[in-house]
């Protein structure tokens, strides 16, 4: 029995080579070096549109707290922290008897969106250094304190992503990680984030 496995291996072997024989090897493709372009040729509101299955809950939130203005302006650069539907619902489940950003009230949610809206140009290729820096929130005073860093270690899981809030740099704020970052509308750059950024004290 145990020739008749050991001719049928090695006649199926052979068969299997022979079948090969035919084969052309492989060409070098041609490779079109380009690296990723971050600008996009339209304002941040326009790219929320784009998406909204992920901005559906952050644009009902923009509405209703009359900010669309920032976000469709092309007169100044603004480093936007937009965020999710997950965060946003985060946000709103603070509230036990609320279900929807447009429930909640207005000026808490206007403080929510002046939290993410930084005055000026922030982005991961330069302008943020690897150790936290202040930046100047539209939300003024004690409860607008925000840092932001980028991580640049190749070795880190989360190398490329945008910090707000690195643990310790500012008070008890809980730090946030960017899910997405360096997208650049022409009215600025917008980092995207699964939960909502707050001052703690």
């Amino acid at each position: 029995m145990k020739h008749i496995i050991k001719k049928l291996s090695l006649l199926l072997a052979v068969a299997l080579t022979a079948a090969c024989g035919d084969m052309k090897l492989q060409t070098d493709a041609d490779y079109d070096y380009s690296v990723l372009d971050p600008h996009i040729p339209m304002t941040a509101w326009e790219y929320f549109e784009t998406r909204p299955d992920i901005f559906s809950e952050f644009m009902a939130a923009i509405e209703y707290a009359g900010m669309k203005e920032y976000y469709t302006q092309t007169g100044r650069e603004y480093t936007f922290l937009a965020l999710t539907n997950t965060a946003v619902k985060a946000f709103v489940s603070t509230y036990p008897d609320k279900s929807k950003i447009t429930d909640c009230p207005k000026e808490d949610v206007q403080n929510l969106l002046s939290y993410h809206i930084v005055d000026g140009f922030y982005s991961g290729y330069g302008e943020l250094p690897v150790e936290a820096i202040f930046v100047l929130t539209l939300r003024r005073g004690e409860e607008g304190l925000m840092t932001m860093l980028t991580r640049k270690n190749p070795w880190m899981a989360d190398a490329g992503a945008i910090i707000v809030n690195d643990t310790g740099t500012n008070g008890n704020s809980p730090m946030r990680k960017s899910v997405s970052c360096n997208i650049m509308p022409t009215n600025g750059v917008i980092h995207v984030f699964d939960s909502y950024c707050y001052y703690k004290k």
